[in-house]
């Protein structure tokens, strides 16, 4: 039986509303991404980068692919965040803002099969490495679509509203950055 959204979206609801929430979802990630289903038939083909697979007051659930020519600019959650890599790898370059001014603090690479959370106060830049796009579940504790969120600009590390339009005006290529 082919891995299937619908039956994700299930488990991770009923994670996400239980009484230790980080705990159960992260459980769940591993289970999934070790799961028979998964390993055979991979993720369902998406032609989007970023799928909102369900969103309510306790949970939004993306399907997100990132491209390793693109690096997404910093930016802020407000919620905690649990990413299990199906494919591929992904690169998070996390920060610090202090008066205004960006402090790169580490950068986690997360393997094919591995999950990262990241506390709700974080906040990251987004690539895939490697010569294939990464793939992965993205599972927030919160509604990610209803939270005011900032962007936060390359050179002067200041604060801007988070839009399509800037999001997609600050990505950058990495050859354009320096080594994370």
């Amino acid at each position: 039986m082919p891995f299937s959204y619908s039956g994700f979206v299930e488990k991770m609801r009923v994670a996400a509303s239980s009484q230790t929430p980080t705990i159960s979802v992260r459980e769940e990630l591993v289970s999934t991404l070790a799961s028979e289903e998964l390993q055979k038939s991979g993720l369902p083909e998406q032609h989007e980068d970023e799928i909102l697979l369900f969103e309510d007051d306790t949970v939004s659930i993306w399907s997100c692919r990132f491209n390793p020519e693109f690096v997404m600019p910093p930016h802020e959650h407000k919620m905690e965040v649990h990413i299990g890599v199906v494919s591929g790898q992904e690169k998070n370059i996390m920060f610090e803002q202090n008066d205004g001014v960006l402090k790169h603090v580490k950068t986690a690479i997360v393997d094919s099969g591995e999950i990262l959370s990241i506390d709700a106060d974080a906040l990251h830049a987004v690539t895939a490495i490697g010569d294939t796009h990464s793939h992965a579940l993205h599972v927030y504790l919160g509604p990610l679509t209803k939270v005011k969120r900032d962007l936060y600009d390359w050179t002067t590390g200041s604060a801007v509203d988070f839009t399509m339009e800037n999001f997609e005006d600050m990505k950058r290529s990495p050859k354009d950055l320096p080594a994370f």
